[in-house]
């Protein structure tokens, strides 16, 4: 299988990247894949040609005191054991030579109840390793890294990295290591260039972040990460990710998913811009329809009134 989509690639490569490149304005550079598309996500770390993605950013972010070597993707549909809940696929489920497992999911808007989602699910993970019988028992429960990429500010002081585990409110030690959160918030990362990034996971947000402006090319990218001071083990990593990110590589079957997906993701991106704006425009006309209110009971005049909170003097005295 590998070898026969590597040769689709390869017939279609010419064709492929100069009716693509065309397209999108910059023929003879090749543009990069954005990571927050559902497709594009899975394409970068969610197969088994882009395993050593996903081991690289594992390793950067988790900084593990044995390198992960190792993962084996595992069967993402089967978390759910009740019809009260409804199935869900997340991006990449896997688990590593230890029998630590991962869940990592990209998310491009705030769900509802976010918080017990994520708490739901990392806990099904432990419990999939309970068995059956007196063979088992409860030592041989590992490890659970339940990974969110948001893009998006979450929470009332939102920040580029949140690390949760169970830990003793008082002493703040840790009770157990076995339950790991960390939440990822994209929009956080503020830093303009790869070399204002201070750690090496960072860098490789960085590069993620500007993945998905429809800015930069692969060539960009890679020389940027060129010119810094990275381990080159570590440089590879970026180049791994960038290399899978060419669109220029894709099938023109693989084009056509992507850039179906891409459209979607836009236009879904467009009603979330659309319906925050639209809550701001509601949230600011109750709060002038507020301070008029206030004011009137203050006995201000109407005129005055009408000045200050942009309410017409019959809006106000209708109030």
């Amino acid at each position: 299988m590998k070898a026969e989509r590597g040769h689709v690639r390869e017939r279609n490569q010419t064709n492929s990247q100069s009716n693509f490149l065309v397209r999108n304005g910059k023929a003879g550079h090749l543009k990069v894949m954005n990571p927050c598309v559902d497709w594009g996500f899975k394409y970068l770390f969610g197969t088994e040609e882009s395993k050593p993605n996903l081991k690289g950013f594992l390793n950067l972010l988790l900084m593990p005191e044995y390198p992960i070597e190792e993962i084996e993707y595992m069967n993402n549909e089967s978390l759910p054991d009740t019809p009260m809940i409804k199935e869900c696929v997340f991006d990449i489920l896997c688990t590593d030579t230890n029998g630590d497992r991962y869940l990592v999911e990209m998310q491009n808007s705030q769900a509802g109840n976010i918080r017990e989602r994520i708490i739901y699910y990392t806990c099904r993970l432990v419990n999939q390793m309970g068995r059956r019988g007196e063979g088992w028992d409860y030592s041989d429960i590992k490890r659970v890294y339940s990974i969110c990429l948001m893009n998006f500010k979450y929470g009332e002081s939102p920040k580029l990295r949140t690390d949760i585990m169970l830990i003793d409110k008082n002493t703040y030690d840790i009770f157990s290591d076995k339950l790991n959160i960390i939440l990822l918030q994209l929009p956080c990362l503020e830093a303009q260039t790869i070399e204002e990034c201070a750690e090496f996971y960072e860098k490789l947000l960085y590069l993620l972040n500007e993945m998905t402006t429809d800015m930069r090319t692969v060539e960009e990218l890679k020389a940027e990460v060129a010119a810094t001071q990275l381990p080159d083990k570590t440089k590879e990593v970026f180049y791994q990710v960038l290399d899978t990110a060419d669109i220029g590589s894709l099938s023109e079957q693989e084009q056509l998913i992507y850039e179906s997906n891409l459209k979607a993701y836009r236009d879904t991106m467009s009603c979330i811009r659309f319906a925050e704006h639209t809550g701001r425009e509601e949230g600011r006309a109750h709060s002038k329809l507020e301070i008029a209110r206030s004011m009137k009971i203050d006995g201000m005049p109407s005129e005055t009134i009408s000045k200050y909170t942009g309410l017409s003097v019959s809006e106000v005295e209708n109030l």
